[in-house]
């Protein structure tokens, strides 16, 4: 049975191409835009009986994932892909890590529309980075947030490889995407520590203060406004002016989710 497609579903198109995977929950708040998430769940449905998303469930444990059965993941079927002048990927997006580093994105995307929702930030405009042809990306995304009408270019990296993290890409985030201050996500306290090291093998050579660090816990308890930005040197930064701020405890990585705002929430 053929349907006639609609303008929403062009853009469930275009958001999964843009994030690759997405679930649920993700479409629902980025096609909302400034209303309530709508429920999607049955138009989804149908796009995926009739060939045009593919969908799976997570093969892992997602610690954000609050639900007893694993999430649906949704990507773009060959049709799709079609319709959206979309090429296909050259990574394997049945694989469930590199599934978990696209909704971990997706997730920090969310915990920036709550806030904007809430009237913490003014205005957000996100860029998901992909990868031109085989040079990987720097970034994971660009976000601008403007606050009290001061816009703040952010280029978030989510969870690297921290022996990556080398001084000339770091650099060249800020002179070839032109970010004010980089925003390093990690998925717990562990990985963050290594990324701290790495960053504080370049001394004087570098300014720390413009490369902070989370842990997704503690961005997921906070909100990307209220969150507790750390710089290599365990300085607490403002993400949003780059100035020193009063200090404040980091959240240990429990599994008390029932707070996290994310795509689980």
């Amino acid at each position: 049975m053929a349907i006639q497609l609609n303008e929403r579903d062009l853009l469930i198109f275009k958001l999964i191409s843009e994030h690759q995977v997405l679930l649920e929950k993700h479409i629902a708040w980025f096609i909302s835009g400034e209303d309530k998430p709508v429920l999607i769940r049955d138009r989804l449905r149908k796009l995926f009986y009739l060939d045009y998303l593919l969908c799976q469930r997570h093969n892992s444990k997602l610690p954000w994932w609050t639900t007893p059965t694993k999430p649906l993941v949704y990507m773009l079927s060959p049709i799709s892909r079609s319709i959206s002048e979309t090429t296909g990927e050259s990574i394997d997006l049945f694989d469930s890590e590199v599934q978990r580093h696209f909704l971990e994105v997706a997730n920090i995307r969310m915990v920036c529309l709550v806030a904007k929702r809430a009237g913490e930030i003014e205005d957000l405009n996100w860029i998901t980075c992909k990868a031109n042809g085989d040079v990987p990306n720097r970034l994971d995304a660009v976000v601008t947030l403007t606050i009290k009408g001061e816009a703040r270019k952010v280029g978030i990296i989510n969870n690297p490889n921290y022996e990556r993290l080398q001084q000339a890409s770091l650099a060249a985030c800020f002179t070839g995407d032109s970010v004010d201050i980089i925003g390093i996500v990690s998925r717990d306290e562990n990985h963050q520590e290594a990324v701290r090291k790495q960053l504080l093998q370049y001394g004087d050579n570098f300014d720390l203060q413009k490369v902070l660090m989370i842990t997704h816990h503690n961005l997921y308890k906070s909100g990307i406004t209220k969150a507790c930005w750390n710089s290599a040197k365990c300085e607490t930064i403002n993400l949003f002016d780059g100035s020193p701020s009063a200090a404040c405890n980091s959240i240990p990585w429990h599994q008390d989710t029932n707070q996290i705002h994310a795509a689980s929430a």
